[in-house]
């Protein structure tokens, strides 16, 4: 128990970050969006980005987290603002074997306070108001 509570303080950011990146990452490998619009939405990633602008997770990163509890990552992901990055009712087919790995979203990404925030802040200076879609 000591463990997952030293894990979790020292890990909080670090997991949002990876856990999120590896969804918006993947999905943008058939990615529209040219790169400099992907790097601007993505500009809290500070690490290695991939030849089309996606942030690259270091597989070490991804090993990492094979050690981390769903309950555990999505409480983190949660208390960083991270709601709407869940999608239930799915079927344990082998649950002994940990699922971690970069991932596809096909058509939907969901809000995100990072990418949000980009685009909140360059509405600002174009003089828009409201909401990211005013």
């Amino acid at each position: 128990m000591e463990y997952i509570r030293l894990m979790y303080k020292s890990s909080t950011r670090i997991i949002a970050i990876i856990l999120g990146v590896l969804i918006f990452s993947q999905y943008l490998s058939a990615q529209t969006l040219p790169k400099e619009e992907l790097v601007f939405l993505t500009s809290a990633w500070k690490g290695e980005r991939f030849a089309d602008g996606r942030p690259k997770v270091s597989d070490a990163l991804v090993e990492r987290a094979r050690k981390i509890g769903i309950e555990e990552a999505w409480q983190i992901l949660n208390n960083e603002g991270y709601k709407n990055q869940f999608e239930g009712n799915w079927k344990m087919v082998h649950d002994d074997v940990p699922v971690v790995g970069r991932a596809v979203t096909a058509r939907y990404i969901p809000s995100r306070p990072d990418v949000e925030q980009q685009v909140k802040e360059r509405g600002q200076a174009q003089g828009r108001k409201g909401n990211t879609n005013a």
